[in-house]
């Protein structure tokens, strides 16, 4: 993530450490990221930084640009699966969640979760959003995922997004035509920028119909998701004119475990962990669901989640 110049790992955090304490910053070493991703999985990260503000991350980035520390970011640690070796270099939590809402538009950070910002545009009396409520991750996951509910995304509704280059650290503004939106896919699944914030455009709605339909969203959810287990979300891309779940579950794979990682038997396309489940376990499962599906239909399923950290040394 970080330009090759010839500076040692352990070099790197320890430059790491001081500029982001000058800084104001405080870092921690070597934190299980399970306590921080939704499936409860994960080894420790060399530096782990909490950012509450967006102040805060340009000053975590800054401080790792400087100091040529690879760095990753994350959010509510959905969509997420970090390796049982952990993630190296500086992981970045964005917790900054500031949401301003001007005539139809709502902006926000990146780390403000959809939810609060299905809740701001409602507050407002905005509708258009409100598949955001299925959405368990940040805006800024979703905005680097084009992620989705219920027929819309957020390609439809993003009017512009903010974005920070770490090659000359310069803050930029991008439409949402220079963004590469595609079905889960952005240029910034392809690129080392970050997302600080976006801004969405909505409609003025009528607050009982905004309601209601939020109550059917969130009453389809409870029926068929395991909202009670741990799960990233879905695990795979739905193929082109078909349902990831629906194939996993017409191959017999509802119920089907590894370890403490099964294939939840609400929804097919769904993965739950149990206290001491490990990410080996999981990505075990996942290829052979793939596998399974592969023979049984044909089809290879793409991942919808976000596999991250040091598999190498998890295999």
């Amino acid at each position: 993530m970080t330009a090759d110049l010839g500076i040692s790992p352990r070099a790197s955090l320890a430059e790491f450490d001081r500029l982001s304490a000058a800084a104001g910053l405080s870092s921690s070493a070597d934190v299980p990221m399970a306590r921080f991703t939704s499936l409860r999985v994960g080894g420790p990260a060399d530096r782990l930084v909490e950012v509450h503000s967006r102040a805060e991350l340009l000053s975590a980035l800054e401080a790792c640009r400087a100091a040529d520390a690879p760095w990753s970011i994350v959010g509510n640690g959905t969509d997420l699966l970090v390796a049982d070796s952990g993630m190296r270099g500086v992981v970045i939590r964005n917790r900054a969640r500031f949401v301003e809402v001007d005539g139809t538009a709502v902006s926000a950070d990146a780390g403000t979760p959809m939810a609060l910002l299905v809740r701001a545009a409602t507050a407002a009396g905005l509708t258009g959003v409100e598949f955001g409520a299925s959405i368990p991750g940040t805006l800024g996951g979703a905005v680097w995922a084009n992620a989705g509910a219920h027929g819309s995304d957020l390609s439809e509704v993003v009017e512009q997004v903010e974005v920070w280059r770490p090659d000359d650290g310069t803050l930029i503004e991008l439409g949402a035509g220079a963004c590469g939106f595609g079905y889960r896919e952005s240029r910034f699944k392809h690129s080392v920028e970050v997302v600080i914030g976006a801004t969405v455009r909505l409609q003025p709605g009528s607050p009982s119909l905004i309601a209601e339909r939020l109550a059917a969203i969130r009453s389809h959810r409870l029926a068929t998701q395991p909202l009670d287990q741990q799960n990233a979300g879905s695990v795979f891309r739905n193929p082109d004119g078909d349902h990831a779940g629906r194939l996993i579950e017409a191959a017999g794979l509802k119920g089907f475990r590894i370890g403490g990682a099964e294939v939840s038997k609400r929804h097919a396309n769904f993965i739950v962990t149990e206290r001491g489940a490990q990410a080996a376990d999981v990505r075990a499962l996942v290829e052979h669901v793939r596998s399974v599906v592969a023979d049984r239909f044909g089809v290879l399923l793409e991942l919808e989640i976000d596999l991250v950290g040091d598999w190498g040394a998890s295999r």
